[in-house]
């Protein structure tokens, strides 16, 4: 009996290819996709699996359904490369799909074939999975109307996610930016997944892209100098301007709220460089023409300015982007990082804009018209905390800037 199953056994090794030999677990897309970086001619799409693999996204305007996989015919095909070399032998999936339409709809899906052994001079392949079909929308800036929202602090609760979609669905907003401490630290990658991003795939990343803004606990653990290469952006840095719409948005990094030199840091934080190099930046965007044509402009970023001198972050951005902000006709900044809700008023204190600093378990929903911004803050309890409309600013001559 046992000379017949060990025959057996040799004869189911020997009907088995070199390629299933080498396969470990079925492929399988673990984590994803979602969208980051949208522009008026590109969209980042980001995916894992649990396999080593080669990657490429097949996509298609959406109008023209016979060029789509689901209808037999050939899609255009997405990879991504560095220096002549196609990524690939990675469970970590990134390209960005370029040369689109402005403010067109596209449908896609992505796709990984598993790398079995990868050798100088030979690589063997396994299966090949695909992800389920979804869609995007490129940004455009002729927009007349449309929503965003801003989440900030989650801080690993995913259910803030879940409780804020029964809410209102998040996937009807064009934007939803994530303003900081959306983690506690950075550890292992489980803990993005299950700390926000599973949840904001199910309920709206596939198909609605979301700008990830760096909190303070996100500068905090071993791989923290990784975290933003899960949601990158195409100029490489943390801060950058959006156009959609007739808004104007732009977006920094406020750093760490203590000194660099406390000892928690361990001699290993340059904020202070770091906010001075925004300001530089910021004191050009705003002379942009993109930015003065615009009929809002929105900042967004974690830490709210202070003028405290005690708490060394807020007061250092206070000191080096406040001036800037409030020459430059700003309408609304949105900040986190307090976990209690507090809106001041266009010229009510000594900034010439409006603020908004978010608690926890609120979203900012934001509704963008030809006349004006009309914004509701709401919490995962259904209730509305506060609502408010900042009308369009029309410049009439060039001394207002």
């Amino acid at each position: 009996m046992k000379k017949i199953a060990y025959s057996q056994i040799i004869l189911l090794v020997l009907l088995l290819t070199p390629n299933q030999l080498l396969a470990q677990n079925d492929l399988k897309i673990t984590h994803g996709p979602y969208l980051v970086d949208p522009a008026e001619d590109a969209m980042t799409v980001v995916w894992f699996t649990n396999e080593n693999c080669v990657s490429w996204i097949e996509y298609a305007e959406s109008k023209n359904s016979s060029t789509f996989p689901t209808w037999g015919g050939y899609p255009e095909i997405a990879k991504s490369s560095n220096q002549g070399l196609i990524d690939a032998n990675t469970k970590k999936h990134v390209i960005r799909i370029k040369d689109l339409e402005t403010g067109k709809t596209y449908k896609y899906r992505v796709a990984s074939k598993e790398i079995l052994k990868f050798g100088p001079y030979e690589v063997l392949y396994g299966e090949t999975v695909v992800g389920d079909i979804s869609q995007f929308t490129t940004l455009d800036p002729a927009a007349t109307n449309f929503s965003f929202g801003v989440i900030a602090d989650l801080h690993e609760d995913a259910k803030i996610v879940s409780d804020l979609n029964k809410i209102a669905p998040l996937n009807v907003y064009d934007l939803i930016f994530l303003n900081g401490d959306i983690l506690s630290w950075i550890g292992d990658e489980e803990r993005i997944f299950n700390g926000f991003l599973d949840a904001s795939v199910e309920h709206f990343a596939k198909e609605k892209p979301f700008i990830y803004i760096r909190g303070n606990h996100e500068t905090r653990g071993a791989n923290a100098r990784g975290i933003m290469s899960y949601f990158p952006h195409s100029s490489g840095k943390n801060y950058y301007s959006i156009m959609h719409g007739d808004v104007h948005f732009i977006v920094m990094d406020s750093g760490e709220d203590k000194p660099d030199a406390h000892p928690v840091y361990a001699g290993l934080v340059d904020f202070d460089s770091f906010r001075s190099e925004q300001a530089e930046w910021l004191r050009k965007e705003v002379q942009s023409e993109s930015f003065r044509n615009a009929g809002y402009r929105v900042v967004i970023f974690h830490m709210p300015l202070s003028d405290d001198s005690t708490r060394h972050g807020p007061y250092d951005i206070g000191q080096k982007w406040g001036p800037i902000l409030n020459q430059a006709k700003i309408d609304l900044v949105v900040n986190g990082h307090k976990h209690r809700y507090k809106r001041t008023d266009k010229n009510d204190g000594e900034y010439s804009f409006s603020t908004v600093v978010l608690g926890k378990r609120m979203i900012l929903d934001t509704k963008v018209s030809d006349q004006d911004l009309t914004f509701s803050v709401k919490n995962t309890e259904g209730e509305l905390v506060d609502s408010f409309t900042i009308q369009k600013y029309e410049p009439t001559k060039a001394s207002d800037w």
